[in-house]
């Protein structure tokens, strides 16, 4: 963790610097790689200000406070932070934690259809028609348990589709 303290109309003061580097110390758990913060210490007639910047690790989290008291602010500057970046690890805990969406949707149900109604689509699926030859297609639909496969023929760099057919054999669509 690189932090970095800056003064802005306020004289230089070790005592503040340190203060600010041990209340934001803390942060480092929330991180597992290199971590940027920037504190930014600045003062305006009677409103002291504390500013943090925390980049890094695929995070971004700033905070301001305004106090009457520098430590005060740098306090309440430190909590904000500390509760964005909890928020976003818990965050990214739950993801990780969350199961995967499955790859073949079920298929859709059709409602029964009265005269002149159209037909409505239920489900939407892209698939990628990557090239590949027939062979190699034929292993894929095998391996996946779809019911077809469309796939780009590296031979003729056609559409085809290749599916099961009722009595258990495989067919193979060619426009």
């Amino acid at each position: 963790m690189r932090l970095k303290v800056t003064f802005r109309h306020l004289d230089h003061s070790d005592e503040l610097r340190e203060y600010a580097e041990n209340r934001l110390q803390k942060l480092k758990k929330y991180s597992d790689g290199p971590m940027d913060v920037n504190v930014v210490l600045s003062s305006e007639k009677f409103r002291q200000s504390a500013e943090v910047v925390i980049s890094g690790d695929g995070v971004r989290a700033a905070a301001k406070e305004e106090q009457e008291d520098m430590k005060a602010a740098i306090d309440l500057v430190s909590d904000k932070i500390e509760r964005q970046l909890k928020k976003y690890r818990d965050k990214m805990i739950s993801r990780r934690n969350a199961p995967a969406p499955s790859h073949a949707p079920e298929a859709p149900i059709a409602a029964p259809r009265g005269e002149g109604e159209e037909d409505e689509i239920i489900t939407v699926e892209k698939m990628d028609a990557k090239p590949m030859v027939v062979d190699e297609a034929v292993d894929q639909l095998q391996i996946s348990g779809r019911q077809f496969l469309p796939f780009r023929n590296a031979e003729t760099n056609e559409i085809n589709v290749v599916f099961w057919k009722n009595d258990g054999t495989l067919g193979l669509i060619e426009p």
